[in-house]
């Protein structure tokens, strides 16, 4: 009697399982026809090789796409892909959209991605984004929350100098790059250390430099990254 009672069970789960997956694999295929419709690689590149020349860096209207899933967190994808906000304040490439004022640079007429999509929309479109994985990236990296904030702060700011391009702050840092004051919301832990390792892995023509540290401190910066929410 036990085993027929296992047995049932295991046959109850293995169903749940595939009717999970079977939804999941028609979120993606609706997803991927969605970006297609929507045409998001017109402004998005949506499979590899990244740009290897600045001439084609300076040509680019939104980030790369072809690794989103090992960047983003999907429940982030969703809430943006409904409501876009602003992630670079400068824009994709800054270089493009700043101005000399009277007093300092100036960024031009920067706008968020149009996309408003439905929350179910959304869903599917996250869901397609997911399978795009760069290979090489190792998982399970960034296993805790436990660091030293104080050393990762000084490392950050001070000998890394880490908010002359970044805004670790809503209303301070620099505005060349992404926003990083809600990154953990959005990015991977696990993509953010690999990416520090060496951002030319994934754009070759990046201004980013690559730097030398230990993978103590990259795991430290990663962490602190993770943290800002």
């Amino acid at each position: 009697m036990k085993s027929l009672k296992l047995l049932i069970s295991l046959i109850v789960f293995a169903l749940f399982l595939s009717v999970g997956i079977g939804n999941s694999i028609a979120d993606e295929k609706k997803g991927k026809a969605l970006v297609e419709s929507k045409k998001c690689g017109s402004c998005h590149k949506m499979q590899g090789p990244p740009d290897k020349t600045i001439a084609d860096v300076l040509k680019r209207k939104a980030p790369d796409l072809f690794y989103a899933g090992s960047k983003f967190k999907i429940e982030w994808l969703e809430g943006f892909l409904q409501k876009p906000t602003m992630i670079r304040p400068a824009g994709t490439v800054y270089v493009n959209n700043i101005k000399m004022g009277e007093k300092k640079d100036e960024i031009g007429d920067v706008k968020p991605c149009t996309s408003a999509l439905s929350k179910d929309e959304a869903h599917e479109v996250a869901e397609y984004l997911m399978t795009m994985k760069e290979p090489t990236m190792k998982t399970g990296v960034i296993v805790d929350d436990k660091f030293s904030k104080a050393k990762a702060k000084v490392l950050f700011g001070q000998k890394e100098g880490c908010s002359g391009c970044h805004r670790d702050k809503a209303d301070s840092g620099g505005t060349s790059c992404p926003t990083l004051y809600n990154a953990g919301e959005r990015l991977n832990p696990d993509w953010v250390f690999d990416f520090l390792k060496n951002p030319q892995k994934y754009d070759p023509k990046i201004w980013m430099p690559r730097r030398e540290l230990s993978d103590e401190d990259f795991m430290l910066l990663a962490k602190l990254i993770a943290s800002m929410k």
